[in-house]
């Protein structure tokens, strides 16, 4: 039996279930199967299906593709979900939840309509903005023809109805997707790919590195202290999160091995020197780009 929000699911039938929702939340899609589907953690080592390993939730709109599903739990209490709406789509998916379980407001968001030359939207997060007062949507662009060149865009909304005209977040002058940013307090810490290389074993690049930027709210961001690569080459789609108890708190960064298939974890205690850890993480079998939020 798996848990959804706070109610105890079975897949037919539904009771109210006190506490029922983990500490950690993993969305993620399955390359057979391009819908929503979640797992639950206490420790963040060890990763429970839910709703007895079946899909909870998949889209009916543009392409009807859900791939990097990403959660964000609103300052309204609703649970977020934006997805890349397929290979070439100009918008994301977005729909919202009280219980994780039962989604409304399915919707296109046509970030980037206003800019015919875009050939993708890929891999949407949020994170809510403190200097903007508002939450940002982040995602990856090629804008232009030829081969696929991103860069990282975003949009401001307050309520996720009304959003600001989509601009350039992030371009270190190079290939970039898959940005995740995450709350340190006093500044924003960011981990993103490096496109750069080719998908080949032994590549110099195709790996995540990190960087941070100040709370001053602006659309471009002046980001600093761009780390070397953090994982192994070949490895995409990076999320964070933190365990244990204040003093003795470690990160773990989770990333979606996508030429070889698995799924690879790192751990830190600074943000800067991490340690492979793939072999002590038990994530579901096939989960593909997922996504990690704390309840």
């Amino acid at each position: 039996m798996g848990f959804l929000g706070s109610v105890c699911y079975n897949g037919t039938d539904k009771q109210t279930t006190e506490g029922a929702i983990p500490m950690l939340v993993f969305s993620y899609f399955r390359e057979d199967d391009e819908r929503l589907y979640l797992a639950g953690s206490e420790d963040g080592y060890t990763w429970e299906v839910w709703n007895d390993g079946q899909a909870i939730f998949g889209s009916e709109l543009g392409t009807r593709q859900m791939r990097d599903p990403f959660i964000m739990r609103g300052r309204d209490g609703f649970y977020h979900l934006v997805w890349t709406d397929g290979w070439r789509s100009r918008s994301i998916g977005y729909a919202r939840s009280a219980d994780l379980l039962s989604w409304e407001g399915a919707k296109l968001i046509p970030v980037m309509e206003h800019l015919p030359q875009t050939q993708n939207v890929w891999a949407p997060e949020i994170f809510y903005d403190e200097g903007a007062d508002a939450y940002r949507i982040v995602w990856s662009s090629t804008v232009g023809d030829g081969p696929r060149n991103h860069r990282i865009w975003s949009t401001t909304t307050r309520d996720f109805d009304t959003y600001s005209e989509a601009s350039l977040f992030f371009d270190p002058g190079y290939n970039v997707i898959d940005a995740c940013v995450f709350d340190l307090g006093e500044r924003y810490y960011m981990l993103f790919k490096d496109e750069r290389g080719v998908n080949e074993p032994g590549t110099d690049y195709k790996a995540i590195r990190s960087c941070t930027f100040a709370k001053d709210g602006r659309d471009r961001p002046q980001v600093e202290a761009i780390s070397e690569l953090l994982t192994a080459p070949l490895t995409e789609g990076p999320t964070l999160y933190a365990t244990g108890e204040e003093g003795a708190k470690e990160w773990i960064m989770l990333v979606d091995g996508f030429q070889e298939q698995y799924y690879g974890a790192y751990r830190s205690k600074d943000l800067q020197t991490w340690e492979d850890i793939s072999s002590q993480v038990q994530l579901p079998i096939g989960a593909r780009h997922g996504a990690v939020f704390r309840r």
